[in-house]
C-alpha cells in the first residue's frame, strides 16, 4: 500500500470515528434527558385526597428508583467526558491531516485525491482549497479518475 493510499485510508476512517463518536455522544445526552424525566416519574403526584368514584387506570410503568437513576446519570456523564476527550483528539488529527493535504504540491493532485479519494464534492473542494468552483471544475476536468489508489493524470510528469 502506498502512502497516499494509507493516507486516504486513514482519513476515510478517521471521518467515520468522528461521525460515530459524535452519533455516541449525543445518544448518551438522549438517554441522560429521558432519566431526568423519569425523575418526575418518582416524585408524588398531588397531595390531595383520593376519589375512588372514578376507575383507576394501571399500568406496567415501574420508574426506576432514584438510586439508579443518579448511578446511571454519573455513568453517563463519565462515558460523556471520556467520548467528547477523545472526540477532540480525533479532530485534532484530522486537522493536522488536514495541513499535511494542504502542503501536497500540485493542484491537480490535492483535487484528484479529494474527489477521487475523499469522495468530496468539486464545491466542498474549492471552499477548502480556496479556489472558485468554476476553477476547480475546471481542473477535475482535466484529470482522469484515480483508479486502484494510483494517480494518473494528463500531465503527469
Amino acid at each position: 500500500m502506498t502512502v497516499m493510499e494509507n493516507f486516504s485510508s486513514t482519513y476515510s476512517e478517521l471521518l467515520a470515528e468522528i461521525h460515530m463518536l459524535e452519533a455516541r455522544i449525543e445518544d448518551l445526552l438522549t438517554e441522560r434527558r429521558f432519566l431526568l424525566k423519569s425523575m418526575n416519574a418518582n416524585a408524588p403526584k398531588g397531595t390531595g385526597a383520593v376519589d375512588y368514584s372514578k376507575d383507576r387506570v394501571q399500568s406496567n410503568f415501574v420508574p426506576y428508583t432514584l438510586d439508579r437513576i443518579v448511578e446511571r446519570m454519573n455513568k453517563i456523564d463519565e462515558m460523556i467526558e471520556n467520548l467528547t476527550e477523545q472526540l477532540k483528539a480525533k479532530r485534532e488529527t484530522l486537522k493536522k491531516l488536514d495541513q499535511v493535504l494542504a502542503q501536497m504540491d500540485g493542484l491537480d493532485y490535492k483535487v484528484a485525491f479529494m474527489r477521487d479519494k475523499l469522495h468530496m464534492r468539486l464545491q466542498e473542494i474549492a471552499d477548502k482549497l480556496g479556489y472558485s468552483y468554476a476553477h476547480i471544475k475546471r481542473v477535475s476536468s482535466g484529470i482522469r479518475k484515480m483508479p486502484n489508489g494510483r494517480q494518473k493524470m494528463k500531465n503527469a510528469k
